[in-house]
C-alpha cells in the first residue's frame, strides 16, 4: 500500500510538469492554430542555460539566465520564423517547427557533447516523510511551483485583458482584429509563455530522475504532448487533467512493470502513447477538445 501510495505522490507531481509543458502547447494552438514541435527545444535549452550558468555561477543565476533563454527561444521562433514566413498555412507552420526543433536540438547536442551536466538546484537528493510515505524532495518542491505557476496562468487566462484577447482571438481571430485586438503581439505572448513554461519543468526534469542534463531531455516535451492531445487541443483544462493523467499512468507503471515480465519491460516508457491511442480511438478531439463543425 505505502508503494502505491509513494507511486501516487510521485505521479501527482510528475503529471504537473507535463500538465506545464501540455499548456505550453495549448495556449500556442490556441493563438496561432500552430503545433509546436520546437516545445522539446525550447525545454532543453532554457534548462541547458540553467545548468551551464549555475554551475559557475550559482543556481540562483543559472535559474534566471534559463528562463530568459526559454522566453528568449520563444520569442525568436515567433518573430522570425512564425511572424515572417511566406506560407502562412498552420501545416507549413508546425512542420516549420519540426526543423526547429532539429535545429536547436543538434546544437546543444553539439555543446554538451558526451557529458551529462549536473544541475546545482538547493534540494540536491534528500527525502521528504509524509506519513508512512518517502518521497524525493524535488518532487514535492516541483508539485508546489507547478501548482503555483498553473494556479496564477488560470488567474490570469480568466481575468486579465491578455486573457480575455486570448481567448476571443481564439474564437474568431478576424472578428477579433476588426476590434482592435492586435493578433501579433497574442501571439508572441504565447509563444514566450510556452517556452518559459517548458523551462520550469525541464529544470525538474532534470533534477529528477535524470542525474542532470544531457541531450535526450529534449524527449521529456514530446513524452507531455499526447496530455495536451487527451484533454483536447484547444482546452486549457483537458491540459491539466491531461498531465495528472499521464504522470499517474507513468508512475504507477514504473512501479509495477517489474512484476509484469516481459510484458511490463520498458512499458512505462510508452504508457502515455498507449493512454493516447486508446483515447483517440473512442475520443477524437480529446475529452475536452471542442468538435469541429463543417457546413456542406
Amino acid at each position: 500500500m505505502i508503494t502505491l501510495l509513494e507511486a501516487i505522490v510521485n505521479g501527482v507531481s510528475l503529471g504537473a510538469l507535463y500538465s506545464l509543458i501540455a499548456l505550453g502547447f495549448v495556449i500556442i494552438y490556441r493563438a496561432t492554430g500552430v503545433l509546436n514541435f520546437a516545445h522539446g527545444a525550447f525545454l532543453l535549452v532554457g534548462t541547458y542555460v540553467t545548468a551551464e550558468v549555475g554551475a559557475s555561477h550559482g543556481f540562483a543565476l543559472g535559474l534566471t539566465a534559463g528562463l530568459a533563454a526559454g522566453v528568449a527561444v520563444g520569442w525568436l521562433t515567433h518573430s522570425v520564423f512564425m511572424r515572417f514566413s511566406r506560407d502562412r498555412s498552420h501545416i507549413s507552420l508546425t512542420v516549420m517547427t519540426l526543423g526547429i526543433n532539429i535545429l536547436a536540438v543538434t546544437e546543444v547536442t553539439r555543446r554538451i557533447g558526451d557529458r551529462t551536466i549536473p544541475m546545482t538546484e538547493p534540494w540536491g537528493s534528500a527525502e521528504m516523510h509524509i506519513g508512512p510515505v518517502t518521497v524525493p524532495q524535488v518532487r514535492m518542491v516541483a508539485l508546489l511551483l507547478a501548482t503555483v505557476v498553473i494556479i496564477g496562468f488560470l488567474l490570469a487566462f480568466r481575468y486579465t485583458r491578455w486573457g480575455l484577447k486570448l481567448r476571443v482571438s481564439a474564437a474568431d481571430g478576424e472578428t477579433a482584429a476588426l476590434m482592435g485586438v492586435r493578433l501579433s503581439k497574442v501571439s508572441a505572448t504565447s509563444w514566450i509563455i510556452g517556452g518559459l513554461m517548458a523551462t520550469l519543468a525541464g529544470l525538474f526534469l532534470a533534477s529528477f530522475p535524470s542525474p542532470g542534463v544531457d541531450p535526450g531531455l529534449s524527449n521529456s516535451a514530446m513524452r507531455a504532448f499526447p496530455a495536451a492531445v487527451i484533454g483536447g487541443l484547444d482546452s486549457v483544462g483537458g491540459a491539466l487533467v491531461g498531465g495528472l493523467a499521464l504522470g499517474l499512468a507513468e508512475s504507477i507503471t514504473a512501479t509495477y512493470e517489474s512484476g509484469l515480465g516481459m510484458i511490463g519491460n520498458g512499458l512505462s516508457g510508452i504508457v502515455a502513447y498507449l493512454v493516447l491511442f486508446a483515447v483517440l480511438l473512442v475520443r477524437p478531439d480529446g475529452f475536452f477538445g471542442k468538435k469541429a463543425v463543417a457546413r456542406v
